[in-house]
Order: C-alpha cells, then structure tokens, then sequence
C-alpha cells in the first residue's frame, strides 16, 4: 500500500476531478503529464481520461464502486459511449436524471454499502440497484452532502468533525467497515472526499494535508 501528496490544475482538490475505486482510476482529459505518471506509477489498475458534460469536475459529478458508477443525465452521449469502452461491461453505469446531480458530493459509497443524501431519496431504489448494494438516507453532521463531508473504501470511513459518537457508529454499520473517526484533510478542511482519492489499496492526498491528518487518514482507511 502506498500513498501519495498531489495537486491537480495547481489545488489541493484532488477529489473534485479524479475518481478511484478497486477496478479503476478516471482523471480528466486536460491532466498534465507529469501528474498523470505519478497517479499511473501509484496504482496498479487502468487510468482513464473522461469528460463528464465537457468538465473536468469528474469527482463531483459521479458516484460510484466495483459494481457501477452512477453518472448524471448531462453526460453527453459520446462520454457515455466512451465509458462504456473504458469499463467493458465489467460494470454498470447508471445514468440518473436530478436536479440536484453533484453525485459525488451526494452519495457516500463503497462496495459494501450506501449512503446517499436526503436531496435523493425519490432515486434511493435506483442508487441501490446501479451500485448493487444496502442504500441508506442519511443525514449526518449537520449536513445533506454526505458524499461531500466524508472518505471511504472497505476497510474505513473518514467524516466531518461535527458527527457525534452515534452518527460515526451508523455510518460504519451502513458501510460495513472497520472503523469510522472524525478527520480533516488539507489543514483542517472537513469537506474530505474534496481533498483525496482512495480505494483499498492507495490513496492520493492534497499536497496541503498536514502530517497529523494523514497519519489519522490512513489509519481509519488502512492505507
């Protein structure tokens, strides 16, 4: 397992354009080079570049796990078409039509378990169905974007500052992980899936990410 501290187009953000889970890595098409050898050098699975209506938001638009990936209805047909080139049936894809479509920051997922925010709760069944697994709505730390305030994979999740004790013992037994802890990323920023990308194996960090947060970090998700 291995770990790595980046920027992507000069920010910390890593989230918001990259996506990872245990079968691949999607990174926006205008990546520079240089970056893209470090992400290609860390993780031992297929990377591949992808437009989500023209932007390069990828991590904000999507949700997904090892069973699929839920894309908003504005992705254009030919991205979907290259998508489904990417992943070759390996995995569903899942396009759902809603006004509120930053699924990224909507939905808290891995491949155990969901948990998706109160804005989606008329889509629950079809969440449940695409990523193939229990599909709760949650609301937790005082906020409707649970996929926006939290980081997961199969062994932990990460989640804002503010969840009590019994929000922290929900989520992990939605998520089915190991343990889930309060964390920042970034220096102090509680918005985590922002600041990183992780699966079960390797994770990508903002390089502003103080060395107390990532020891914190790869502790709960054993990275």
């Amino acid at each position: 397992m291995a770990i790595l501290k980046s920027q992507v187009f000069g920010g910390s953000l890593i989230g918001v354009y990259l996506v990872a889970n245990n079968l691949y890595i999607l990174y926006p098409r205008l990546l520079l080079k240089s970056i893209l050898s470090k992400f290609k050098a860390l993780f031992d699975l297929p990377l591949y570049p992808l437009t989500i209506n023209n932007s390069n938001l990828i991590g904000v638009y999507t949700a997904s796990n090892k069973h699929g990936i839920i894309v908003p209805n504005i992705t254009k047909e030919e991205e979907i078409e290259v998508l489904e080139s990417y992943l070759d049936g390996g995995s569903q894809i899942g396009i759902l039509k809603s006004i509120d479509n930053a699924f990224g920051n909507l939905i808290l997922c891995n491949d155990k378990g969901a948990i998706i925010s109160p804005l989606l709760k008329e889509h629950r069944k079809q969440v449940e169905d695409i990523l193939d697994v229990e599909t709760v709505v949650y609301e937790f730390a005082g906020s409707n974007l649970p996929g926006s305030i939290s980081l997961a994979n199969n062994y932990g999740c990460v989640v804002h500052p503010l969840a009590s004790d019994e929000e922290v013992e929900h989520i992990n037994s939605i998520l089915k992980v190991n343990e889930t802890d309060v964390s920042t990323i970034n220096r102090g920023i509680p918005y985590l899936s922002a600041g990183a990308i992780v699966n079960d194996n390797n994770g990508i960090f903002g390089q502003e990410s103080t060395g107390p947060e990532l020891m914190r970090l790869t502790s709960v998700l054993n990275l």
